[in-house]
């Protein structure tokens, strides 16, 4: 019994420090929320609307939660459900592991069924579930990779010929080239000054708000954001790029969470 309530008061302990951080967050939160109100009243806007021209949309308007979940997981521990991608889609140079988590390219090309869905110009592989409505978010790990492209796209897309990765043709993607140099495939296109070596892209899609939002995941900073209106199912879109004799071998990793 001795041993039983000893073990209880620790736990007790344990109860009261996370609910003590929980509290905090939750003023913390309250705290931003008040400030907020305070300059919607202040400038004339309706609840809810916060209006900023020097502030990036993708910035504020974006996966807060998942940022608030990476301070707190330590006392939530919440799993991750999985985006799985779809070997039907798969370029036949690309190596998806068993539990379809993750791809790479080879060298050795694939003797595959040529379908409609498959890819054959590009080196890429979609997601096996695509949204047409909803908030979603996932990660993906690009730690020792030379280069990579990474993004949403419309299912439509032509897989057979190459096309512009732009917008206008269904993807809303960024790229990773020569280790270092980090483009937007938006119009025009723009390079960005990557000031440290990105290990995880996060991806985050609202559909109903048109948004797709790119952020270096451990730190939820924001890359880039792109604005559209979207009218049909969206598939999230891995090219893990070519091999190149080994200095871009390491796979794409796939880790997501959804709303």
């Amino acid at each position: 019994m001795d041993e039983l309530q000893e073990k209880g008061k620790v736990f007790l302990q344990d109860m009261q420090l996370n609910m003590s951080v929980l509290q905090e967050k939750w003023n913390q939160a309250k705290e931003i929320l008040t400030h907020i109100h305070l300059q919607e009243k202040a400038h004339g806007l309706s609840e809810g609307q916060l209006v900023c021209r020097e502030l990036s949309p993708g910035q504020f308007k974006g996966p807060v939660q998942y940022a608030a979940w990476k301070e707190m997981k330590s006392i939530l521990s919440p799993g991750l459900s999985l985006i799985t991608l779809d070997p039907t889609t798969a370029h036949p140079n690309l190596v998806l592991s068993t539990d379809l988590t993750s791809v790479r390219h080879s060298d050795t090309k694939q003797l595959l069924p040529i379908t409609p869905e498959r890819f054959e110009s590009s080196i890429a592989v979609l997601g096996a579930e695509g949204f047409s409505t909803g908030k979603h978010y996932w990660e993906v790990e690009v730690e020792k990779k030379t280069k990579w492209t990474l993004g949403v796209v419309k299912g439509s897309i032509n897989r057979k010929k190459r096309r512009p990765l732009s917008p206008a043709e269904g993807y809303w993607v960024i790229m990773l080239r020569n280790g270092h140099e980090l483009k937007v495939l938006d119009v025009p296109t723009k390079g960005l000054l990557l000031q440290a070596g990105i290990t995880k892209v996060g991806v985050y899609l609202d559909y109903e708000g048109g948004q797709v939002s790119f952020y270096e995941a451990h730190a939820m900073s924001h890359i880039y954001t792109f604005r559209d209106t979207f009218t049909e199912t969206l598939y999230p879109y891995f090219c893990p790029g070519l091999n190149e004799a080994g200095e871009n071998s390491h796979p794409l990793q796939v880790f997501s969470t959804k709303t």
